[in-house]
């Protein structure tokens, strides 16, 4: 199975270069060929605990040594359980975020804009863990 490569403003993104370096995520949307889509985010940036140096230790015993790692976002292909055996039409950005809790509030602020729990578009089955698909009257 071919999957199509991320793109953002219709310009392909293809490795950490393509991100200036305070981006940590993005808010992505996956179109199916069936014409359904998902909503989700991913961490393409991390903050890692390494073990101090020899001259770090005999400067504090205490001392954290930590560094940003690249993680592999180009083969992924989301994180719902429903997309299994699904062909991929698009992959697209919607969103590059500088921290965490911007990505975590830019994730849940486009899936209530795209009102994800209502109707057959999204595959998307709860928002935060807390709102779910089915439990929630629409037009409130």
């Amino acid at each position: 199975m071919v999957v199509p490569k991320w793109t953002m403003n219709g310009l392909e993104m293809m490795n950490h270069e393509c991100f200036t370096s305070d981006v940590i995520g993005f808010v992505y949307r996956i179109t199916y060929t069936n014409g359904k889509e998902y909503i989700g985010s991913k961490l393409i940036r991390s903050l890692v605990r390494l073990k101090p140096t020899k001259e770090q230790l005999s400067i504090r015993k205490n001392f954290v040594r930590k560094e940003w790692k690249n993680k592999p976002y180009a083969k992924y292909i989301g994180s719902s359980k429903n997309t299994s055996g699904l062909a991929i039409a698009s992959r697209e950005i919607i969103e590059v975020c500088s921290n965490k809790i911007n990505l975590r509030y830019c994730e849940t602020k486009w899936l209530f804009r795209e009102d994800v729990l209502f109707g057959e578009k999204y595959l998307n089955e709860n928002i935060n863990g807390t709102y779910f698909k089915g439990r929630i009257e629409e037009g409130l």
